[in-house]
């Protein structure tokens, strides 16, 4: 068993994942999304927070952990070990865990860095992350039944290329950025036409277009 992977994603009206003036509602809808749990690609990470503050005493204290805290854990694949900025994601505080996924090939001082500050991870694979032995052991060993996304394209074109993704959940700005943006899909390979459901539409905050959609795989 795996968890049910919601893609969420804003993009402006012509594609790209930049250069709109309202990411606020991306959150803003993220937030009425209900999962147990947040996979964040590391760039994403590691470009949100590239200028990041020393680390403090509490942050290689082990947190106390409610059973009946709703909030939902992070999960981070992270198999090459570049991101030295976790306690900043952590210290936000919507996030109740931070989880990393690494490989047997992971560099053994990341997985030290790792346990000196009390991140759990999960080792699935041998050189990258194997997603679906790390999606099973998210469903079996920490309860996780729905995720959705908090990446750019390259991470989401992965899960989707590999059929994982579930349902996507699309906040669409309503502007034109031209081509000095990347595009949300342009990473994106299929060996053949991926097809869509429509489960709602909806106009929301700022005149964004919300639409999620059901996604039929084709295997």
């Amino acid at each position: 068993m795996k968890p049910k992977l919601i893609m969420h994603a804003q993009i402006s009206l012509d594609g790209s994942i930049k250069g709109f003036d309202n990411p606020e509602v991306y959150y803003q809808v993220a937030s009425e999304i209900q999962s147990d749990a947040v996979l964040f690609g590391s760039n994403t990470v590691f470009t949100a927070f590239e200028k990041y503050p020393v680390e403090t005493a509490d942050d290689f204290t082990k947190a106390i952990i409610s059973p009946d805290d709703p909030r939902p854990i992070g999960v981070i694949p992270d198999s090459r070990g570049i991101l030295r900025n976790l306690h900043c994601l952590r210290n936000l505080g919507y996030l109740k865990e931070v989880v990393i996924l690494v490989s047997t090939a992971t560099p053994k001082e990341y997985l030290k860095y790792l346990e000196e500050r009390h991140y759990p991870y999960i080792v699935a694979g041998n050189d990258y992350v194997d997603y679906e032995n790390a999606f099973q052991i998210l469903y079996e060993q920490y309860g996780c039944k729905c995720m959705r996304t908090d990446s750019g394209g390259g991470l989401t074109s992965k899960l989707l290329e590999n059929g994982w993704i579930d349902e996507i959940s699309l906040v669409i700005s309503p502007c034109l950025t031209g081509n000095k943006e990347k595009p949300l899909f342009q990473d994106l390979l299929l060996s053949e036409k991926l097809n869509l459901e429509l489960q709602e539409s909806k106009i929301v905050e700022q005149g964004c277009l919300h639409l999620r959609y059901a996604v039929n795989h084709f295997h």
